[in-house]
């Protein structure tokens, strides 16, 4: 189900909802080919970059308040805490710069902060967000430097390429994914309630024997 998940994301974002649409070479070797109307354009191209800030738990505990501080988790939407001031404003997507999860990009709206581990990216171009998550959360499985501490730096993703469909396609095509993954996410979470009960089914008779 995670790789169905992955390759209706991947697909979609990549060739469109159109079987017969013609095709080109993106010029891009990760990408291969995409529609022929589409453009590949450069992340700078269509983004302004920034960066988050240091912001310990210590801070967080002493400057409590109403707005989300994001870090490098995933869990809770990636929410480290609440303060009472915020650096960002507005519809952005950010990514995880360092760590386990480099390169995970999250969609975030209204007053936000992030930590330094969080890039930044401010679009400057009319675009559908959601289709734009999607896309450069494939692409930046390409990207990420793994070692010891993986890493996706904000050079490097300044420099990825995308495809950028016209903005009515970007449209259709983020809300064709999300009714897809709606319905694997729901079966995904039965699947781990099943193999969680069968964990404790197991455990219970190992016990009992």
């Amino acid at each position: 189900l995670q790789e169905k998940r992955k390759a209706v994301i991947s697909h979609a974002v990549t060739k469109g909802l159109n079987a017969d649409a013609p095709m080109k070479d993106s010029g891009v070797a990760w990408l291969g080919e995409v529609p022929e109307h589409w453009e590949v354009k450069a992340v700078w191209m269509i983004f302004e970059l920034g960066r988050g800030r240091v912001i310990s738990h210590e801070y967080i505990q002493d400057n409590q308040g109403l707005y989300p501080v994001y870090s490098s988790q995933t869990e809770n939407d990636g929410v480290m805490g609440y303060i009472n001031t915020y650096d960002f404003e507005g519809a952005y997507l950010t990514w995880t710069t360092d760590g386990a999860n480099a390169g995970t990009v999250f969609r975030r709206n209204g007053r936000f902060n992030c930590t330094n581990v969080c890039g930044t990216l401010l679009p400057k171009l009319r675009m559908d967000l959601s289709f734009m998550q999607y896309s450069l959360d494939f692409a930046t499985t390409s990207f990420v430097r793994l070692d010891i501490n993986p890493k996706l730096m904000n050079n490097v993703m300044s420099r990825i390429r995308v495809q950028f469909p016209p903005i009515q396609e970007q449209i259709e095509i983020a809300a064709y994914i999300n009714e897809e993954i709606k319905s694997i996410d729901a079966l995904i979470a039965k699947a781990e309630q099943f193999i969680e009960r069968l964990r404790e089914h197991r455990t219970a008779l190992i016990a009992a024997a």
